[in-house]
Parts: C-alpha cells; sequence; structure tokens
C-alpha cells in the first residue's frame, strides 16, 4: 500500500498528541476532588466512573481522527495501465477570412455563417480527427488534426479577420498547405478538406494545385457562403463605411458559385450552398463517406486502485461509537470535539486535482468518439468537479451535446418511416405521425438539456457554441411547439367531428326508434279500430230481433162469452158430432196385416 499525498501523515502526529494531552489532564482534573474529600466519606460523597467508560470513547475518537487522516492521504494498491484508441477519418475545415467575408448579405455576416457552419460541421463528425486552417492570400494552419473537438471549438471562436497577413483569396496556397499537413499526419488513405468560402479566387493557381489534390488523394468540399446578388463590403474606417478599391468606388461581392463547384469537380469532391436551406449535417456525413478511416492508439495511462473509502468508513464508525459510549457527550468540549472530527470527515475525501480532472475529460471525449453517451457523462461529471472554469465550461458544453443528441435520436425515432403494407414486395414507406403528448415529453427534454448550456454560459460567458446550439435547439422547440399546437387543434377538430358524427348518428336512431314507434301505434290503432267494429258488430247481432218461428207464442185467451154464447156453441158442436156420425165413424177401423217374411 501507499499513499498518493504522503506529507498529510504528518497530521498522525495529531492524534498522539491530544491522546497524551487527555492522559494528563485526566490525572490532573480526576484527583483535584480528593482535597476536598474526607477519605471516610468519600464512598458517601462521591461517585465515580469506571476508567473504561471513560477512556474508551476517547480512545474510538482519536482512532476516528486517525483513520481520517489516511483517508486524507488517499491510499492506493498499485496502479492500471490502460491503453485506449479511436477510430475516425481525416479532414480539416478552412476558413475563408478575407476582406469580402466581412460582407453581410447573409446575417449577421459571412464570416459569422461560416463559423456557425464549422460548428454545425463539428457537431455532425464527434468522432472523426478535425483540423482547422485559416486563409486569406495565404493560409495557415492553427489547430492540427486532433480529436480534441472542445479546444478545435475554442480556437474557431476566437478567429478573426485581422489574423491575415495578406489579401485576397488564394485557394492554390490553400490546397498546398492542406496537402502537406495531411502528408505529416495522416500520409495514407483517402483525406478531405472542407472550404467555407465565398468563392471569390484572385490568384490564378488553383487548377494546377487541385490536379495534385487529386493525385494525393485529397477530396476538397466546398461550402458557398453569401448570396448571388452579393453586397458592398463594409470598412468602418473607409467613406459611408463602404471599402473602395483603388479607383475609389465601392465594391460588391458576390458568391462565386462556378469556382467553388470547379474546384470540388477537379477533386472528385462536392459543393454545398449555405442558401439552400439543406441540412449541411446529413450532406457532410454523406460527404465525408468516401474517406478511409484511420485508428489511432493514445498512450498509456495508469488508473489508481484507491481504497480510502475504506478508511473514511472506520473512521465515521468509530466517531459514532464514541458520541454513544460518551456520557458526557453534550458538554460545550465534547461538541467541538466532534465538529472538529466530522469537519474532517468531510474534507478527507481527496480532491478532485487539474490533472485527473483533465484525464476524466478526455476519457469522456473518448466515449463519446466510442459512442458510449451513458460513460462519457460519467467521465464528464468527474471533469465538473475542476477548478478550472473553461474546464467546467466545456464538460457541461459537452454534456449538453450528448443529452441533445439523445432526444434528437428520441425526436427521429416518433418519425421513422413506417411501412403501410404487409408484403414486402409492395411496402412503401411512410414518416411516422407523434402524438402531442409524445412531442410535449421532447420539448421538456430539451428544455432541461438548455440547462446545460446556461451553466456553461454562466462559467464562461465567450463560449459561443454553447450560445449557438441553444439558440439553435431554442428555435427547435419553437417549432415543436407550434407543431404541437397544429397536432392539438387538428385532434380537436377530429374530435368535435366524432362527436358530431355520433350526434347524427344518435339522432338517426332517435327518428328510426320514432317512427318505429309511429308504426307500433298506428297497427294498435288499427288493431283497436277492428276489435271495435267486432265489439260493434257482435253487439248488433245480439240486438237484432229473433225469427217469428223460432219464438213461442202463447195461446190466446179465450175470450169471455156469455152463457147464451156459450149455450150455441155447445149446440153447434154436437150438431157437428151428429153430421160426423152420419158419415161415419171418426175412428178408423184397420185390418190387421200379415207379417213381411225377410229374405235373408
Amino acid at each position: 500500500m501507499s499513499f498518493l499525498y504522503p506529507n498529510i501523515l504528518w497530521l498522525l502526529l495529531l492524534p498522539l498528541c491530544l491522546g497524551v494531552l487527555g492522559i494528563v489532564l485526566h490525572r490532573q482534573v480526576g484527583q483535584a476532588w480528593r482535597a476536598l474529600v474526607s477519605p471516610a466519606h468519600e464512598t458517601e460523597l462521591v461517585r465515580t466512573r469506571p476508567a473504561w467508560r471513560a477512556a474508551l470513547p476517547a480512545t474510538f475518537a482519536l482512532l476516528a481522527l486517525a483513520c481520517g487522516i489516511l483517508a486524507a492521504a488517499r491510499p492506493i494498491l498499485g496502479y492500471t495501465e490502460t491503453k485506449s484508441s479511436a477510430s475516425g477519418r481525416n479532414l480539416i475545415i478552412a476558413l475563408d477570412i478575407s476582406r469580402s467575408m466581412e460582407t453581410n448579405d447573409v446575417s449577421p455576416s459571412r464570416l459569422e455563417e461560416a463559423r456557425a457552419a464549422a460548428y454545425e460541421l463539428i457537431d455532425a463528425l464527434p468522432s472523426d480527427r478535425i483540423g482547422l486552417i485559416v486563409f486569406s492570400g495565404d493560409a495557415d494552419l492553427v489547430v492540427p488534426l486532433t480529436y480534441d473537438h472542445a479546444a478545435l471549438r475554442g480556437t474557431l471562436e476566437q478567429i478573426d479577420r485581422r489574423w491575415t497577413a495578406s489579401g485576397g483569396t488564394n485557394f492554390g496556397r490553400l490546397l498546398e498547405k492542406a496537402m502537406q499537413d495531411f502528408h505529416r499526419s495522416a500520409p495514407h488513405g483517402t483525406n478531405a478538406l472542407v472550404i467555407l468560402s465565398d468563392g471569390e479566387d484572385t490568384v490564378d493557381t488553383t487548377p494546377k494545385m487541385a490536379e495534385q489534390a487529386k493525385e494525393n488523394k485529397l477530396l476538397v468540399i466546398t461550402v458557398g457562403i453569401g448570396t448571388t446578388t452579393g453586397a458592398a463590403i463594409p470598412d468602418p474606417a473607409g467613406e459611408n463605411g463602404l471599402w473602395q478599391d483603388a479607383n475609389g468606388k465601392h465594391v460588391i461581392s458576390k458568391l462565386h458559385e462556378e469556382s467553388l463547384q470547379q474546384l470540388a469537380e477537379a477533386t472528385n469532391g462536392s459543393y454545398f450552398a449555405m442558401s439552400s436551406g439543406t441540412d449541411l449535417a446529413a450532406f457532410a456525413k454523406e460527404a465525408v463517406g468516401k474517406l478511409d478511416r484511420h485508428e489511432e492508439q493514445f498512450s498509456a495511462t495508469k488508473v489508481p486502485h484507491d481504497i480510502f473509502g475504506y478508511f473514511a468508513v472506520t473512521s465515521l464508525l468509530l466517531l459514532v461509537l464514541s458520541i454513544f459510549l460518551n456520557t458526557d457527550w453534550r458538554t460545550p468540549h465534547a461538541r467541538m470535539l466532534i465538529s472538529g472530527l466530522l469537519l474532517l470527515l468531510l474534507i478527507a475525501a481527496p480532491p478532485l486535482h487539474a490533472e485527473d480532472a483533465a484525464t476524466s475529460y478526455a476519457e469522456g471525449l473518448q466515449k463519446v468518439a466510442s459512442n458510449e453517451p451513458d460513460a462519457a457523462k460519467e467521465a464528464l461529471s468527474l471533469a465538473l468537479l475542476s477548478p478550472d472554469a473553461a474546464l467546467q465550461a466545456a464538460a457541461l458544453y459537452t454534456m449538453g451535446n450528448i443529452n441533445n443528441e439523445q432526444t434528437f435520436n428520441k425526436l427521429r425515432d416518433l418519425y421513422e418511416p413506417t411501412s403501410d403494407t404487409e408484403s414486402d414486395e409492395e411496402a412503401s414507406t411512410v414518416p411516422g405521425q407523434p402524438g402531442p403528448d409524445e412531442l410535449k415529453a421532447i420539448v421538456e427534454e430539451l428544455n432541461k438539456n438548455i440547462r446545460s448550456y446556461d451553466d456553461a454560459l454562466s462559467i464562461s460567458p465567450a463560449l459561443t457554441p454553447a450560445a449557438n446550439n441553444k439558440a439553435k435547439v431554442q428555435e427547435l422547440i419553437k417549432k415543436l411547439e407550434e407543431e404541437i399546437k397544429r397536432l392539438e387543434n387538428q385532434q380537436n377538430q377530429q374530435n368535435q367531428q366524432d362527436q358530431q358524427d355520433q350526434q347524427d348518428k344518435q339522432n338517426q336512431q332517435d327518428q328510426q326508434d320514432q317512427q318505429n314507434q309511429q308504426n307500433q301505434q298506428d297497427q294498435q290503432d288499427k288493431q283497436d279500430q277492428q276489435d271495435k267494429q267486432d265489439q260493434q258488430n257482435r253487439q248488433d247481432k245480439q240486438d237484432r230481433p229473433r225469427p217469428q218461428n223460432s219464438q213461442k207464442q202463447e195461446p190466446p185467451k179465450a175470450p169471455q162469452l156469455s152463457d147464451e154464447e156459450k149455450n150455441r156453441q155447445r149446440a153447434a158442436s154436437i150438431l157437428k158430432m151428429h153430421m160426423d156420425e152420419e158419415k161415419g165413424s171418426p175412428i178408423p177401423q184397420f185390418e190387421p196385416t200379415q207379417p213381411v217374411l225377410k229374405d235373408y
């Protein structure tokens, strides 16, 4: 076991001195009461504590102090050597800083737009090795090929047109300088030179150097800055604030797309116009896809195996035991001792030194290059403990970029094209359509990510890349909020339409129910009418008089006759009877008949 900070071990004399002082004071103060108490009454008047009750808490406290000092000295058990490597492509960004780049036909100026384009290229190619050249009449390599994109951004931020030593624009000299640097740093494979310029070539050496660049496998990608209509070149010291040539005339600078296109085509490269409105990052990724990847081994680093945590935990446990075993822990002297021990425990953890923070920051950049965002954020969080404000700002800025990239990936997944048919042969992709709630979650994440840029700018207000990225994210948030509002309006309209359709359907159903009820009512009325008619018919039939022959007639009552009439009738009846007897007996006489014989 060894210690990274062995000078702290001298503090171990402190608990030793405190222990000796405690023993001396205990003997002096502990025996002074004997002068006031008679030995005969000692057992009655004095209650003494056991020796171990006084010695044990103090011993634990001193041991806690000793363990805290050992932890502060940062004990380690050897080192582990680590080697890291990175694989990427080599390209150099060439920034035109000639006088014509001050023209403000694009806001705020061509130079600022070129600077913003360079930042965008760096963000689009996080795992590639990038260098930086500034040029006008001459070319200077200000940042060699490097994976340290934070340092590249810092240099790019400070670039000013006054860095140029000569006027004009010399693409031939630029190509020559780029080939020299690639020959020294990356002699094998295909490399790229990205030129950010307005295309005004004032020296006629470009065609010859372009042929040499093609032979040296140098791919030239040109990015046109400015407009074809152009504008006057500003000059604060000139008349009317405009630049004048030797004849006293104002110079109108325009974007020369032809020269930039010819330079790119001569080396099998590509041309991109910033005013086209297309995505520069996507164009850059496609353009550098032709380049060869190079793998680079970094120097080995030693990582110590820290064990200070064991001593720190032991110190804390001993301190807690000392507090609970000491019955007089509420006394002022004990409180002072406990406060001092706690303060030592707080400072026992070794601070992250500048070299450790720089190592953590470099490790974070390597994790970014190897597409390990979570590990990169963990390493960068350690770099935030650095006392260097610039390193803190750079770490916050990089963490903001990592968080935004993860959020952008979520947003891309939401709009990921999906197949609208099950057949692979007939499948056609259509963009996905996220809902407003999903976009609100993205906006919430982006607002959180902006805080990293705000923190970086609060530490280093001159960190222009953080301000630029913050502005871009805010612009994206604004567009997403507009899309959310549109989707919510569309959703509300759809809900209203669904409600209207449902209402119409309900109304149709109600009308149908009413019609059915009306039909049933009509049928019931018809049935009731028929029943009533039948009942009336039955009633009429019952009320109709019966025929005469079907009715029983009572015999008519005999009229009341007088005696004379009765005698007359009797005489008439006797006369009639005698007349019948003369004609024959009223009783017929029948002869007996023979029985009929049956023939069977």
